[in-house]
This record gives structure tokens, sequence and C-alpha cells, in this order.
């Protein structure tokens, strides 16, 4: 649990509600949402709005076991995902994941998924641990594009969505990214881009909610006593 007690007039007292909480909590459910909306290779950006491409990660309060959810948000025209890259704990074996079957909305030919430890490098945005390729060929029928999604269950040991929360390892001075797409067929001429995000946008746990909550309550008795 990322929970972090807010220091301030209040910063003892919600220290102290978090000691009490954190044995209690059972709920420790967590969704991360990635969403690809910046442009890295000094190449074209995708034409439609950011974010292009958006990922979630949700373990349902469960260690072992994570829904991931990859949709082509707004794409447009004849634009696609080539490949797509993912970081991992690296206290975690990559090779030790499984990937369910995909369930699909589009019709686009099912990813081939690779895996291994800084394997996969995205155009300078250093090595990845997890790699979706999408298919490139065959028509647009096959490719995946504008609001088509899918959806994997992944199980591996000790893994939660937290477990995605990782930058790439860094390569010859460049940035990190917690993830990378390869956008291919941008605008008239065709043209390819790699775009990223800058942070995730992790959703608060039920536990961190009521944890800050009742610190402000706490807080707001001890300056009425």
């Amino acid at each position: 649990m990322r929970c972090k007690a807010v220091r301030g007039p209040f910063g003892a007292i919600a220290v102290g509600v978090f000691a009490v909480l954190v044995g209690a909590a059972e709920a420790r459910a967590t969704v991360i949402t990635f969403q690809n909306s910046f442009e890295f290779s000094r190449g074209t950006a995708p034409a439609g709005s950011p974010p292009w491409v958006t990922t979630t990660f949700d373990d349902g309060g469960t260690t072992g076991s994570v829904t991931m959810t990859l949709t082509a948000t707004n794409l447009t025209g004849s634009e696609f995902v080539g490949a797509y890259f993912l970081n991992l704990d690296p206290l975690l074996d990559p090779n030790q994941l499984t990937f369910s079957g995909p369930s699909k909305v589009g019709s686009f030919t099912d990813p081939t998924i690779s895996l291994g430890a800084n394997s996969f490098k995205a155009d300078g945005g250093g090595y990845f641990d997890i790699k979706l390729d999408f298919a490139t060929s065959g028509g647009a029928a096959s490719r995946f594009t504008s609001g088509d999604s899918v959806l994997y269950t992944i199980t591996g040991p000790s893994l939660t969505a937290d477990s995605f929360n990782f930058l790439s390892q860094q390569h010859g001075g460049q940035q990190t990214y917690f993830d990378a797409a390869h956008i291919q067929a941008i605008g008239p001429n065709s043209l390819s881009g790699w775009d990223t995000i800058l942070p995730p946008v992790p959703v608060p746990e039920p536990a961190c909610v009521s944890l800050l909550v009742l610190g402000g309550l706490a807080g707001i008795l001890r300056r009425r006593r």
C-alpha cells in the first residue's frame, strides 16, 4: 500500500491513524492506469487528441493475478499500434508470468507476447521486460487500431498491479518510461512515432481514502479540544 501521511498541522495524528488501520485493512485493490500521451522519439505524433493508448492494471485486491486491459483510445484514420512495451518489478522474473488467452474487442490478430528482463528496446526509451507485437500487415482488419481493446489475466508469484509500476532500464543516457507504444501509419505519409506516458495514474485504494478522511477528522477534533 502506498499511502502517505500528510505532514502539516495534523501530521502526527494522521500517522497514528495509519498505524491503527494498516493491520486491520484487508481490501488492498489497486488499479493503475497508463495514458500514453507524449511522443518521445522526435517523430510524428498521432493526429487525434491524447491519450492515444490507455492501459489499466487491476489486481482485484488479490496477489498473484492482475487483469490488464490495453485500449487504442484515440487513434484516427489508418493509425495502429505495432508494438507495446511494459516493465516489471525487477525483483520479479518476467519469464514466470503467464498470460491468459485474450478477450478482445475488434477483429485484430492476437499479439505475440515476449518476456525477458530488460530484453526489449523502445526507440530512445530504454529496455523493457514485456513486449506485445501486433500485426503490421494483412490489412486494417488485422491491425490493433482505433476502438480496439485486448484484455489479459496475468498470473505470477507475488504479482499485483503495482508490479508494473516501474521505469524502463536506462540506455545511453536516454529517458526512462513506464511503458511505450509504437504507433504506425500516422498521417497521409504513413509515418511512425513512439509515444509513452510520463507518470502513471494510480486510483487510490479504499484504505488510503479512509486513512485521509480519518486523519483529517482526528485533526479537527484535536483543534477543538
